[in-house]
């Protein structure tokens, strides 16, 4: 360690254990090894030591900052003349000097570095180059699928970020699809696509859906069934089955002698008189009878459904008014697992708001009911056939609009006639030797759908519910005058107890009675 050391008026540089062993020895003083080091120290020592201190300058104001598309070059301007142009980090973009007041950089790689200006007198001055997409084509592409959008794309570290408002669902996708078109790849991974696009407008849909069916089946038979024998025919007799309306069993009598007169018997155990049998004649002395099977039947069948249903949109949603009903499936080793299966009225369907208030939607309507007319047994179990109208398609139509996605126009006539070769063609006689059935059916199913872009309630406003209207009856109009609800349009008065008291006479059109309303001519 240097020091100083006056000596006359002269500073002389000498290492300090040299001057303290020349003043000791000068002086002739005796100093112990123990004083030494503690000399040393406070001649080493500085009296008044500089603190050191570090800190970041603020150049936000002052600091530049240029933009490079990624391998493609820009001219930079100065407004000094430059000497010497260094980078920071040569492999995010590289610098030639042009001119003393003109620079061309070029970016190599996404990232940012500084660059170094070295001017007259050695003054330095910096700035920041950032290598990022060229991304002004594919900003001029989204203002051509949506003019009236506000999105636009940025590139951060290689990657596009997409930002702003569209018109719709399906042009921000088609500019989530475009901006893969403008991805290179970033070193030895793919780029990312940010996309915080926000779709203007509401985004919700509500879907009314009208089933409606009627069906008319009109059937019309006749057939006649018999047999005559007896004493007065002793060497035949006839028998009429056709169309097994009710099958006869007749014959001799058990124990009967063969060189005696046989007769013939209809017992129960040979006659046996059906459920479908709607008219007999019998004759007991001639041992004759006739059955006779005679229907005209006529049905009429009315379905309506209006199920509702919302969801947002692009999201599928679903709506099930009914229930399930059991199906036993046998394992074998006699044992019955049971099964369950849905029906009554479905809906599904899935809404894709596009432009223009217009709506793309995926729908499957369904409305099924128990059928006990197929039924079938199973290990003991009645399991019932199901009838069902169910249709899926996918249309676009705009917001309110109604459409017919289904209809069904179907008629049906089935016709049969069976009789016996020649008895049966006799004219009036013939029909005792004839059956014929005629049936005839008409169904008309329709199916519309109606969607519609709906927005919340707000707090303020609320819905009608069903029920609101129903209003309770009072002893009086329940006990005297069968009333389930008071009249329409009246709502019992209360005393101060907040008790009913009676109620008048009831009015026209109000429930009550039996389930149903009361039409015009009374109850």
């Amino acid at each position: 360690m240097l020091t100083r050391v006056m000596d006359g008026g002269r500073v002389w540089p000498r290492t300090t254990e040299a001057v303290l062993r020349r003043g000791l020895r000068a002086a002739g003083t005796m100093l112990t090894a123990v004083a030494l080091p503690a000399l040393v120290v406070a001649i080493s020592s500085p009296a008044h030591a500089e603190e050191f201190s570090a800190k970041v300058l603020d150049l936000s104001k002052s600091f530049q900052r240029v933009t490079i598309p990624l391998n493609r070059s820009v001219t930079v301007e100065t407004t000094i003349a430059v000497d010497v142009a260094n980078v920071v980090t040569p492999t995010i973009a590289n610098v030639q000097l042009l001119s003393p007041t003109r620079l061309l950089v070029t970016g190599q790689s996404f990232g940012s570095t500084t660059v170094v200006l070295t001017a007259g007198e050695g003054k330095q001055f910096v700035f920041e180059a950032t290598v990022e997409l060229d991304l002004e084509p594919l900003n001029r592409s989204i203002h051509e699928i949506d003019p009236l959008a506000t999105a636009k794309a940025t590139s951060i570290n290689g990657n596009i970020v997409l930002m702003g408002r569209v018109s719709s669902l399906e042009r921000a996708k088609r500019i989530a699809d475009l901006s893969k078109l403008y991805m290179p790849k970033a070193g030895d991974k793919d780029g990312v696509i940010q996309n915080h696009l926000e779709v203007a407008g509401e985004q919700q849909v509500q879907l009314r859906c009208v089933v409606a069916e009627v069906s008319r089946k009109a059937s019309r038979e006749l057939g006649v069934n018999g047999y005559l024998a007896g004493e007065n025919f002793k060497d035949a007799f006839l028998v009429n089955n056709l169309g097994g309306i009710n099958p006869t069993n007749i014959g001799a009598a058990g124990g009967a002698l063969a060189n005696e007169r046989i007769p013939f018997l209809t017992d129960q155990n040979g006659l046996n008189i059906q459920q479908n049998t709607t008219l007999t004649v019998g004759l007991p002395r001639v041992q004759g009878s006739i059955f006779i099977k005679a229907m005209a039947d006529n049905n009429l069948l009315k379905v309506l459904a209006e199920p509702n249903l919302t969801a947002i949109s692009g999201e599928t949603a679903t709506f099930l008014a009914g229930g399930e009903f059991p199906i036993p499936v046998p394992q074998g080793n006699q044992q019955v697992t049971i099964e369950f299966r849905e029906f009554g009225v479905r809906l599904k369907f899935t809404p894709i708001v596009r432009g223009g208030q217009l709506i793309r939607l995926r729908v499957a309507p369904e409305v099924s009911e128990l059928d006990f007319t197929t039924a079938v047994q199973i290990e003991g179990f009645v399991v019932p056939g199901l009838t069902s109208r169910a249709t899926e398609t996918t249309v676009e139509l705009g917001s309110g609009q109604t459409i017919a996605i289904a209809g069904l126009l179907s008629e049906e006539v089935r016709a049969a006639a069976s009789r016996v070769p020649f008895l049966g063609d006799v004219p009036v006689l013939g029909a005792l030797f004839r059956s014929v059935n005629y049936q005839r059916s008409l169904t008309d199913l329709l199916v519309l759908v109606t969607p519609e872009i709906v927005a919340p309630l707000d707090p303020h406003q609320k819905p009608q519910i069903p029920g609101d209207e129903i209003k309770h009856p009072s002893d009086f109009d329940l006990y005297a005058l069968g009333l389930v609800e008071p009249p329409e349009g009246k709502e019992p008065p209360v005393n101060e107890a907040g008790d009913r008291l009676l109620a008048s006479e009831p009015k026209e059109q109000s429930v009550h009675g039996p389930w149903g309303h009361a039409g015009t001519g009374g109850h």
